[in-house]
């Protein structure tokens, strides 16, 4: 629970992060966006780990037996999310909520039998990545009419940094993948060939938030994070504890926008 609240966080950070960088003002409309994004994320995660756990028969795990233990609380906190989430839709365009009703569809088909979208290892990151940048970019930038082909290259730049997360999440999960017959670029290439693409991707991430943003305070700090970044994936191997992957790969989305609004450069 404590883990989905955090993630739930971090999907937060990429709101805030859009709202930055544009700038977005903070009216009632993307207040409620940054509210509805906190609680679909958290209700997202919830039942897909209590999917997971119980369609797995996992109850036996310490995170199976913590979500048996608490699945009272774990079930009325959906129950008001969904509600909250909702109401919430009302002040969205039909268009953000058919996007937003794309990207909940493939969270949950991401998972749930038997359609399973995890098992197409090369392309799982990407999926998740995808849903990410759709939820907290592409919306805010619809809501407020500021979707162009400028701003395509800060998309791309989001999507290729969260995509590089969820590659270093396929090395912690590498055995499991394995036995589970998916097939992801760490088990299939091994770990420095994943890394190699990790590293490549860093560099394309770098060039699109360039052409997006040049001042040199950006550029700067957009250096800085992907040295933070690649130090991150020289350092990453899958004996790392858990906890490794999720407060501190996890922990880079927060990090970046912490970075950025510590600058707020005259233009």
């Amino acid at each position: 629970m404590y883990g989905n609240i955090f993630i739930a966080l971090c999907a937060l950070s990429q709101v805030l992060l859009t709202y930055h960088l544009f700038p977005i003002p903070l009216n009632f409309e993307n207040n409620s966006y940054l509210l509805f994004v906190l609680l679909s994320t958290y209700l997202q995660y919830n039942v897909q780990r209590g999917y997971s756990i119980l369609s797995h028969h996992d109850s036996q795990s310490d995170r199976g037996q913590w979500v048996m233990k608490h699945k009272k609380i774990m079930l009325y906190s959906i129950i008001a999310c969904l509600i909250i989430v909702l109401f919430l839709c009302n002040n969205l365009s039909y268009t953000s909520i058919g996007i937003m009703i794309g990207a909940e569809a493939i969270s949950t088909l991401y998972y749930m039998q038997p359609f399973n979208l995890r098992r197409f290892g090369y392309i799982k990151p990407f999926l998740i990545s995808m849903v990410w940048v759709m939820s907290c970019v592409l919306v805010p930038l619809i809501e407020n009419d500021l979707l162009s082909t400028h701003s395509i290259w800060f998309i791309f730049s989001q999507f290729v940094f969260i995509s590089v997360l969820c590659m270093l999440f396929d090395i912690k999960d590498n055995d499991k993948d394995y036995l589970e017959g998916v097939n992801t670029y760490a088990n299939r290439f091994g770990e420095r060939i994943t890394k190699i693409i990790c590293a490549s991707l860093i560099l394309f991430g770098f060039i699109s938030f360039y052409f997006f943003n040049s001042h040199y305070l950006y550029t700067l700090l957009s250096i800085i994070l992907r040295l933070i970044l690649l130090i991150t994936i020289f350092i990453t191997n899958e004996k790392r504890h858990a906890f490794y992957y999720y407060l501190w790969v996890d922990g880079l989305l927060i990090l970046q926008t912490i970075l950025f609004y510590l600058i707020n450069p005259v233009f």
